[in-house]
């Protein structure tokens, strides 16, 4: 475990990692179809036929990968909370 405080040069970091999570996970809960086909098409370029996460039915990617994704997006904003104090 961690056992500093973040300095102040971690927050862009922190926001940007914020935004990314949740572009992703809006996109997992606005566009779970698409979101799935992407996973698809990546996850056979390596091997066929295998089980993925991209195989759960739609509703549950957009509560999972959705959820996820905004919890990913809350975390690093409250790391770069705690690094501007």
């Amino acid at each position: 475990m961690q056992t500093t405080v973040p300095a102040r040069s971690d927050a862009p970091a922190a926001l940007l990692t914020a935004a990314f999570f949740l572009s992703f996970g809006l996109f997992a809960i606005l566009r779970p179809d698409k979101l799935r086909t992407a996973m698809d098409t990546f996850a056979n370029s390596w091997k066929s036929d295998g089980w993925h996460p991209y195989r759960m039915p739609l509703p549950v990617v957009r509560v999972v990968v959705g959820t996820v994704g905004i919890a990913g997006a809350v975390l690093f904003s409250y790391i770069a909370c705690v690094t501007w104090r």
